[in-house]
């Protein structure tokens, strides 16, 4: 190739690469301009339905670029919005866009992108990117107009009565009139009784919308880089680290009620089994509270608590719907328990109008109740089947009330009535009878029952396999 045909072949090169660019600004296809981390998120917030999503990402992660990113290509992809970013203060929201918009947008058609005369805001296409404020003595910045997408930043930094307000009585029926979206990008806050932490997250936990992005899913950083922000940020157990870094809520049992439950520990995806003690247990939340029905079974070669299934209903909920549900789930003749904490009445009407037999639970003391749970969890005596999604984000988020004499209350997770179950089969569930027939053979006790299908050759080869590796191959 001479240099005549390079120069051309260059000069094409590089006009598809302008096409192309163009393109994807005027469709507000900004993908490329994404590490693989930040692309990951946004498939998730492009796909997802849902009207909420949590985003607890850490420190030097980019997260700031990826909102105005976002924020960009909502504008671009729906014409005719309002698109708003806000900051704890509004030095921060203009620092947030700012900072990010200029990288952003150097290969940005001229004229695409250009700022309003009022202050803090930019046309971009044909829509409206907009800054506003989270903290309640500014908060007003957020009114006026209904805004199709609002990107919260570092809502962890605001307190928590500020940040409620914000979202409930300003950016809510923005939202709620137009059906746009509402994400939080943040990492954990320092009150373990957050708001983000008690009603954001249970609820978008709930919904499959929260999502968690620490310090070693940025594929930009070193090891050198992570391990020199680790040091600065006080070690491997500091709290800032933790918090900052691994984006994990800094729990302790002044007010977070099961600080000891680990999803990593005690989530499981194991079925129950063969053989197993089954029991109901039910707190009935009547006209107020939520009622939360957990499945739950005694294993007893593991000797450990398994909660297998949940059923929850709002406050209000017909006892017909409830008894359904229960019915449904799990065939009654295997249920060897049945506890719920309901009135005399409501136990009377169950037998007698449902056939559902139920007894009263013991409820001694409060406190002692919830160490009971504290403990088991501790010693890994009790897990959670990954479908109970309600209970697990129970277990992440409950909080006592300020006297420390209750649970205290949420829209998302009620009056911790999940808990509340949990501490019930915990208290009750039948430890003692051995659900396993005396007459099994060794292989029965000992081998996994997907591998006892009857006398199938594959099956018979599957055990021959696995006590091959057990007890090792015989030589000569």
């Amino acid at each position: 190739m001479t240099p005549r045909e390079l120069a051309e072949y260059q000069a094409l090169i590089q006009a598809d690469i302008q096409r192309l660019t163009e393109n994807a600004w005027n469709t507000g296809n900004l993908f490329y301009k994404l590490h693989s981390g930040q692309q990951s998120i946004w498939r998730t917030l492009r796909e997802t339905k849902a009207q909420e999503a949590l985003l607890f990402i850490s420190r030097q992660w980019g997260k700031s670029y990826l909102s105005t990113c976002y924020a960009l290509s909502y504008c671009l992809r729906h014409p005719n919005s309002i698109v708003r970013i806000a900051a704890p203060t509004l030095k921060q929201a203009k620092d947030i866009v700012s900072d990010n918009l200029g990288p952003i947008t150097l290969d940005a058609p001229e004229g695409l992108i250009t700022p309003r005369k009022s202050d803090w805001r930019w046309k971009v296409g044909n829509s409206e990117l907009r800054l506003g404020v989270l903290e309640r003595a500014n908060v007003d910045s957020l009114r006026g107009g209904n805004a199709k997408l609002v990107i919260c930043e570092e809502g962890g930094f605001v307190t928590s009565d500020d940040y409620e307000y914000a979202v409930r009585s300003v950016i809510g029926p923005q939202l709620l009139r137009s059906g746009g979206q509402l994400i939080h990008v943040t990492t954990p806050s320092e009150e373990p009784d957050h708001y983000i932490h008690t009603e954001v997250q249970p609820k978008c936990d709930v919904a499959g919308t929260k999502f968690e992005f620490d310090i070693f899913t940025n594929p930009q950083l070193t090891q050198d880089q992570i391990d020199k922000a680790k040091a600065l940020a006080g070690g491997e157990t500091s709290p800032a680290w933790r918090r900052e870094y691994l984006v994990k809520i800094v729990r302790d049992g002044s007010s977070v009620c099961v600080p000891e439950f680990d999803d990593s520990k005690h989530v499981i995806q194991d079925e129950p089994p063969q053989y197993a003690i089954w029991g109901i247990f039910s707190d009935f939340g009547g006209v107020r509270d939520k009622t939360a029905t957990l499945f739950a079974c005694w294993n007893f070669q593991k000797a450990r608590l398994e909660i297998h299934h949940e059923r929850i209903h709002d406050a209000n909920t017909d006892t017909d719907a409830i008894v359904s549900a229960a019915k449904a789930t799990m065939p009654m003749n295997v249920i060897k328990q049945v506890y719920m904490d309901a009135p005399g009445q409501l136990l009377v009407d169950l037998r007698y109008k449902h056939g559902f037999e139920a007894m009263l639970p013991l409820k001694d003391d409060f406190e002692a109740g919830i160490n009971a749970v504290r403990l088991a969890f501790n010693q890994h005596k009790i897990v959670v089947h990954q479908r109970c999604r309600f209970l697990i984000a129970t277990l992440r988020g409950a909080t006592f009330n300020k006297q420390r004499t209750d649970f205290a209350r949420t829209m998302a997770l009620g009056h911790m009535d999940a808990l509340a179950a949990l501490i019930y089969a915990n208290r009750m569930i039948d430890r003692g009878t051995n659900p396993v027939p005396a007459d099994l053979s060794f292989a029965e006790r000992v081998v996994p029952t997907w591998m006892q299908k009857g006398k199938e050759e594959k099956s018979n080869k599957a055990l021959a396999d696995a006590l091959r590796s057990s007890f090792g191959r015989r030589k000569g």
